[in-house]
């Protein structure tokens, strides 16, 4: 062991620098290797056992793990827990089995755990407790929401009518993921469905409330509700009527050539008109009346003379006539046809518009004047603005693509022209848009003066695969002289053990002389090879040592 430890030295020792600092780090790098492969090799690989739980379910699942000595890692923020992979399938089917991986809300399910001896305060709570658990089932469904815990407050009716003492409250607590918060129409969204979903409940009297805080408001101002609605409302079809305009003007100029901007004023009034039709009439009854009159009638009749006129004196001989009279009446009841058409007018209808078209000037070719104001062959692009009738071609195109003339002829409908015409307005100018300066892009990279860019670019090119060359030739000779010296160090030790064997033998004087005189050559030709190398490697400094030389000579 020493001998070879003792050729090792003689071998390092013969190394250049160079070939000892190679060896340094190849070995440092080899080591570092090992190191690194022996330490990912015994840790264990770690995967997600469950992702996305809340702080309860976490420190469930955390518990179980420390109580059977199973190693677990953390990660997103306490929110997902990383097991070995060894353990993965054992652990998921484990705490299946103690539902620890699923959520622990349970909905209408609770309600076939019931028995006949619960009293009807128990029924109700635990209805309740269900209704709570199917409501947690469906919060958990929105983008963003972790968990979700309902409570429901049902006190007991009160004899007292319009006692709001007595009326259902619902309170919501919901686990938002890092940096999701829920918009107006998901908070309205999930107070309407638990509204809807308890008996007795109405939107004011749930409040949700968020890992940021309180969410709904006890008391809203609905004016104030309804005018940012309405803000809201107008702001979203200005946007809308500005896109479609742009579109137009960008299919037409380019992009960046035009400017549009439409504000609108929505009106949200609800009117409705009902008109009716009396021209038709249905008999609806009829009455007659039917009246039967009978008078006696006295005759003076008889032989003309004068008896029968005379007064007292008896009636002549014969009996008396009766008279009959019958009288009708009719009544009859008509019904006049109603016929009743009602009209709403549209909601949120467009009551004034405005449209403001800017457009860039446009470029023509012009023939190039010289310096006495003639024009020459040569042609240069100019700016001008567009025409009149351009600008009103274009306000055509824009005012009939965002529904202009529509909304203004509903608008004449309803209110006179001289009310319409002022919040109706399009107007169309043509001016010299800003422009941002070009940003000249250098190309990183060697500049050769007087050399065009494509050029220059493969000079470069050219400079770097002879730079990469001549480090792949230097490479080459370190390794061949590494490899010279290791074979010189190998002769000389076998030289070392021949001289070492003879030196028990009597020694030959020719014998001695002969190998003394291959030692002295094989010296010499060292000698020559290292001083020739000396010459190529440094020219000057031979010449300098010559001269020396024949100088003291």
């Amino acid at each position: 062991m020493s001998k070879i430890w003792q050729q090792l030295l003689n071998i390092w020792s013969r190394l250049e620098i160079a070939q000892r600092a190679t060896i340094v780090l190849v070995m440092l790098g080899a080591v570092a290797g090992l190191f690194s492969m022996s330490y990912f090799v015994g840790k264990p690989s770690y995967r997600a056992l469950a992702s996305d739980l809340g702080q309860a379910q976490v420190a469930e699942i955390v518990a179980y793990l420390d109580t059977n000595h199973i190693s677990y890692q953390l990660a997103d923020r306490d929110t997902t827990v990383l097991v070995p992979s060894k353990d993965l399938y054992r652990l998921r089917n484990e705490l299946a089995e103690r539902e620890l991986l699923t959520d622990s809300s349970k909905g209408f399910e609770i309600l076939s755990k019931g028995n006949m001896w619960d009293s009807t305060f128990s029924e109700h709570k635990t209805y309740d407790r269900a209704v709570a658990g199917e409501l947690e089932r469906s919060f958990r469904e929105l983008s963003g929401v972790r968990s979700a815990r309902v409570l429901i407050d049902r006190p007991q009716p009160s004899p007292f009518l319009g006692d709001d003492s007595a009326k259902p409250k619902a309170s919501i607590k919901l686990d938002m993921s890092t940096g999701r918060r829920l918009t107006e129409r998901q908070i309205a969204g999930v107070v309407r469905l638990t509204a809807g979903a308890i008996a007795g409940l109405i939107p004011d009297r749930v409040e949700i409330m968020d890992n940021h805080g309180l969410l709904t408001q006890s008391a809203a101002d609905s004016s104030a509700m309804m005018a940012q609605t309405t803000l809201d409302a107008e702001s979203a079809r200005d946007n809308y009527l500005t896109r479609k305009a742009q579109e137009q003007l960008d299919a037409t100029l380019g992009p960046g050539r035009s400017m549009v901007k439409v504000t609108t004023k929505l009106d949200f009034n609800k009117r409705s008109t009902a008109s009716s039709d009396p021209g038709k009439s249905v008999l609806l009854k009829e009455n007659t009346t039917t009246n039967d009159e009978k008078n006696p009638i006295v005759s003076n009749g008889g032989v003309a003379g004068t008896q029968p006129n005379v007064e007292g004196a008896p009636a002549p001989a014969g009996g008396a006539q009766i008279g009959t009279k019958t009288m009708e009446e009719t009544r009859n009841e008509y019904v006049v046809g109603k016929s009743t058409i009602t009209q709403e007018d549209e909601v949120g209808r467009i009551s004034a518009m405005t449209v403001s078209i800017l457009l860039d000037h446009k470029n023509i070719k012009v023939a190039k004047k010289d310096e006495k104001g003639q024009p020459t062959s040569e042609m240069e692009e100019q700016r001008i603005e567009y025409t009149e009738a351009e600008q009103a071609r274009f306000r055509d195109l824009v005012l009939n693509a965002i529904g202009y003339n529509s909304a203004k002829g509903l608008a004449l409908k309803l209110e006179t022209a001289e009310k319409v015409e002022p919040r109706f307005s399009a107007t169309v100018q043509s001016m010299a848009m800003y422009r941002e300066p070009a940003l000249e892009v250098t190309q990183a990279g060697m500049t050769i003066p007087y050399m065009p860019g494509a050029t220059a670019d493969w000079i470069g090119y050219g400079l770097s695969a002879f730079v990469a060359i001549t480090l792949l030739i230097i490479a080459r000779g370190q390794l061949k002289r590494s490899h010279k010296a290791w074979s010189e160090a190998e002769a000389r030790a076998r030289v070392d053990e021949e001289q070492r064997r003879i030196d028990g033998q009597k020694p030959d004087p020719k014998v001695l002389e002969a190998r003394e005189e291959e030692s002295l050559r094989q010296r010499r030709a060292d000698l020559k090879s290292q001083i020739k190398k000396r010459v190529l490697d440094d020219p000057a400094s031979a010449a300098q040592i010559i001269r020396r030389w024949l100088h003291e000579g």
